[in-house]
Order: C-alpha cells, then structure tokens, then sequence
C-alpha cells in the first residue's frame, strides 16, 4: 500500500429518509453531472439504487476502462424511508457525508456509521 492509500475499511452510513422526492432530484443532478449513476429506480415504492462515480483521474491505468469509463467511488441504496451510503474507506465515507449532507440537508437524518475491517474480516475466515 503507497502512502498515499488508506486501507480498505468497508463504510457505511445510515439515514432516515425525510424527502424521498427531493432526494432523488439532487441525485438526478448528479447523474446529469456525471457524478451518479441511477441504477434501479422505484418511485412508487420509493426505492432506489445507484453508485457515486467520476472519471479516471488522468494517467490512471485501467485496464478495463475505456475512454468514457468511470470510476466507482461509492454506492447508495434507498429501502424501508433509509438511505444507505457505502465506500470503501472512512475518509471517502467522511468526503460521501459532508457532501450529501449539505446538498441535502433536512431531506435525510443521520442514524449512524458502521465499519468493517477487510484484513479483520479475513483471518476470522
């Protein structure tokens, strides 16, 4: 792992969903920013599942990314009026939260944050 790696920390936050409506329109400016992808959307039941994305940064190789790929950063899962985030670091977690939480705001309230060890998780195995 360079010095410029975190290690990989499976990370997850929960909220309540206050605005299921408002939410998705900021995700939908998202997408059309290239930012989110919708995978699979609900409206009547008020789901929904997608990724944060972005592209390579440049110079990155790839060997399965094409001109256009994009880069995974995190996914997002609306089941039951919760929001889950997932990354896989607790500083993209932190970077994921303050950016939702700004854009929006009472729309969603924080539950809590979960964390689990990869390098844990294998020598249990």
């Amino acid at each position: 792992m360079t010095s410029q790696m975190e290690p990989m920390v499976f990370s997850y936050a929960y909220y309540n969903v206050n605005d299921f409506q408002r939410i998705m329109a900021v995700f939908n400016m998202m997408q059309d920013k290239g930012l989110f992808l919708v995978d699979k959307e609900d409206m009547a039941k008020e789901e929904m599942i997608g990724s944060f994305i972005q592209s390579y940064p440049k110079n990155h190789w790839n060997p399965l990314a094409g001109p256009n790929a994009k880069q995974v950063l995190g996914s997002a899962e609306i089941k039951n009026h919760i929001l889950k985030i997932e990354t896989h670091s607790k500083n993209g977690l932190k970077k994921m939260r303050g950016l939702l939480e700004q854009m929006l705001g009472e729309s969603i309230a924080f539950q809590k944050e979960e964390f689990k060890d990869v390098m844990d998780m294998l020598k249990k195995q």
